[in-house]
């Protein structure tokens, strides 16, 4: 019986890993069989998508979601808030992923044979096969294990009668379980092939590569520099003609090259918000809450309370330190007697009332404080002077959380009048920790420093209580008469615009705003709906949508306004892009003449920072270690001119250069190039190595981005699951 219980015991795992490795955590389908059957389709046949003509049926699909929904709530609870949406796209993403894989596999050569998942189940088992077959002493019994792998019908010899076990179908489930494992290793082991491969491919590097990497890495500059930006020239100076844009335009027409077909939606929002009944009814139920609490002696409110939890669907939680508690509701259990409750109380637009279950004391102290920071800044005396008069101040009697949001440099608390919640130790640095701990409630210390300045702090409270408590919460929710009738609104919005109205009077007639998508192409969820851009890409310009509920948007209406085939995008579609790029470009243009008459004058100059007798709006800079990587320091990224920093000579003032977005004047005050003798057979062995794992590092990366961008992939799952 312990091969039984064992396999028992961890055979979920054996389902779950699938979702860990592949899929992450997955949670069963919100579609249905009626769902299926509705449109007409064979649940067993129908297609929910296509990768390169390879078809994903939807029983496929959904049963390996259904395969995770045991596992997801033994790991996260039946109670967890799960993001449905989400895990459907993981999981298509993942078997979109192995398709893809195997397709390339057997294009390169290196599909994976059942005999090569038999070495692996046989002579190498992984350790998820080899735990129900270990003992407690950690030995692992391979003859049984060889038995039940290659004559599953061998477990029924293990099955006590007493047990109450079926055979037959404890032998089915092992079945089922060793396909599971063999298709998942298949898959594992595809993706290691390919890995392998491109990795291989990916990480070569070429010898001229290495060199130059290690001249860039070696050598290093130090420059004063002075950039005028084009930040310098106001838009109004810079005029854009119309013939100037399109002759940008037809010059690099190449760069507006669009590969996948494109559509453009407007959309109309309806708020799912909760009428003036809901609100109505709210009220009824927080008072009638209220009123049977309070219609019964201070003895009986526990058991009313009670009753109440299992009517609201209230939550219970357990022993926990005040300093893991939501710093929302401490105020509100912190110092309650057991029994008490507390309540109404409002916590971001909700309404809870509390009943304290537990408290005891445990080993953690946990402290509640408010601190206000004055920084060192340039002077470390005068800080230190300020903040003793606001200590002084505070401790004459003046609102403490006023003076933190006025004076307190720590712009994170300073909204919260310095409030930093309850914390333990180890959380603060180590001398406001110190001083915060040994102060008594109520107290206020300071200036205590620290690596950030100088802080005045408020102690509030001190506990080590751990606390149970048991909470009903309460808010404004819409109901159904509400939902009715924002889908009745949403559904007449669509037949008005069907028959004619256009879409935007309507709108403005029913005071909502008609919002347009920009261009977007079918890999891409409008407001995260697969279910929008399918139907974009499945009508024809002028087809509106069925109202679709999105969370958190509220109800949609979309109407398909524009298409774009594949080609050159048209002028219309990159205006403002050239707009910008000629902008740039003519402030350039612009800066050109002032730079090169101030070079003029500095000719001769030995240093650079005389510039500033010339041209005293500049800002002279200085750059050390400056490699040929395309960055300057104090300026940012311009491969410009960090390349010409390495060709100009030492000592002198560069003629003006002319980078992306700003000319550079340049002085190299000193440049150590490495020669290439330095590159030793050591050096070289470790700079390989490090050029070969960054680039196997990425490799397989880059690759499947472009296959998955090539591959011709075909989503239909808008058909078979409700969007949320």
């Amino acid at each position: 019986m312990g091969v039984i219980s064992r396999m028992r015991e961890v055979s979920p795992y054996l389902l779950a890993l699938f979702a860990i490795v592949f899929i992450g955590f997955m949670v069963a389908t919100d579609a249905d069989i009626q769902t299926v059957l509705h449109m007409g389709e064979n649940p067993a046949t129908a297609v929910i998508g296509e990768v390169n003509g390879e078809k994903i049926r939807y029983a496929e699909f959904n049963e390996r979601l259904e395969q995770q929904l045991e596992q997801q709530r033994r790991m996260a609870g039946n109670d967890a808030q799960l993001d449905e949406a989400g895990i459907r796209q993981s999981l298509w993403d993942a078997m979109v992923e192995e398709i893809l894989l195997r397709q390339e596999a057997t294009k390169a050569g290196f599909p994976v044979s059942r005999g090569e998942l038999l070495d692996i189940l046989l002579d190498n088992p992984p350790d998820y096969m080899r735990q129900p077959f270990t003992d407690s002493a950690g030995r692992f019994h391979r003859e049984r294990y060889i038995e039940l792998v290659t004559q599953p019908e061998r477990l029924a010899d293990y099955i006590d009668p007493a047990s109450g076990v079926d055979p037959v179908e404890a032998i089915e489930r092992w079945k089922q379980d060793l396909v599971r494992i063999e298709d998942f290793l298949r898959q594992s082991r595809t993706r290691e092939h390919m890995r392998s491969l491109v990795s291989a491919i990916g990480s070569i590097v070429s010898p001229g590569y290495l060199r130059r990497q290690y001249i860039v890495e070696n050598s290093s500059a130090e420059v004063t520099y002075v950039a005028y930006t084009i930040d310098r020239v106001p838009d109004r100076d810079v005029t854009i003609t119309d013939a100037e844009i399109e002759r940008y335009y037809r010059q690099n027409r190449e760069a507006f090259r669009q590969k996948k077909p494109m559509r453009k939606l407007k959309y109309v929002i309806f708020p799912l918000e909760p009428t003036a009944q809901d609100t109505a009814n709210f009220r009824k139920r927080l008072e009638r809450i209220q009123r049977e609490l309070e219609s019964v002696p201070e003895t009986q409110r526990d058991s009313v309370f009670a009753l109440l939890m299992a009517e609201y669907q209230g939550r219970t939680v357990g022993l926990t330190s005040v300093a893991a508690l939501d710093p929302q509701r401490v105020p509100f259990l912190v110092g309650k007697p057991v029994g008490s409750i507390v309540g109404p109380v409002e916590i971001l637009g909700k309404f809870y009332f509390f009943r304290i279950d537990q408290r005891e004391s445990g080993d953690t102290t946990v402290v509640h404080a408010s601190h206000i920071l004055i920084g060192f800044g340039s002077n470390k005396d005068s800080a230190r002077a300020e903040a003793r008069r606001l200590l002084q101040r505070a401790r004459a009697g003046e609102d403490f959380a006023q003076l933190a949001r006025q004076y307190s440099q720590d712009r994170g608390t300073a909204q919260r009048g310095g409030d930093l919640g309850w914390f333990p130790r180890g959380r603060m640095v180590k001398p406001f920790e110190e001083a915060a701990f040994a102060a008594e409630p109520g107290a206020i210390v300071g200036p205590v420093e620290s690596p950030f300045g100088f802080h005045i702090i408020a102690v509030h409270s001190k506990t080590n209580e751990r606390i149970a408590y048991s909470e009903i919460e309460l808010s404004v929710t819409l109901g159904t008469t509400g939902r009715n009738q924002i889908f009745r609104e949403a559904y007449s919005f669509k037949q008005q615009v069907q028959k004619g109205v256009p879409f935007d009077t309507l709108a403005r007639r029913l005071n909502r705003s008609a919002v347009e998508t920009a261009f977007f192409e079918a890999t891409t969820p409008v407001l995260g709906s697969r279910a929008l851009t399918e139907f974009a890409f499945h009508n024809p310009v002028g087809a509106v949508s069925d109202p679709l509920e999105l969370k958190p948007y509220g109800v949609i209406i979309a109407q398909v306004i524009d298409e774009r085939k594949p080609g050159y995008k048209p002028l219309g579609d990159v205006r403002a892009e050239i707009t910008e790029k000629l902008r740039r470009i003519k402030k350039l243009d612009l800066l050109r003449s002032h730079v090169d008459s101030v070079y003029q004058r500095l000719r001769g100059a030995d240093i650079l920072a005389r510039i500033v007798d010339i041209d005293p709006s500049v800002q002279v800079q200085t750059a050390t270690m400056v490699k040929d990587n395309g960055f300057l320091q104090g300026y940012g990224n311009d491969p410009i001119v960090t390349t010409l920093i390495y060709q100009v000579p030492v000592g002198i003032i560069a003629p003006p250069i002319r980078g992306e977005r700003a000319y550079f004047l340049v002085q190299v005050t000193k440049r150590e190039e490495a020669e290439l003798k330095g590159l030793d057979k050591q050096r070289f062995v470790e700079l390989y190595r490090r050029l070969y794992n960054m680039g196997k590092a990425s490799a397989y990366y880059y690759w499947y981005t472009a296959l998955r961008e090539r591959a011709a992939v075909e989503d239909r799952r808008s058909k078979f699951y409700r969007e949320f």
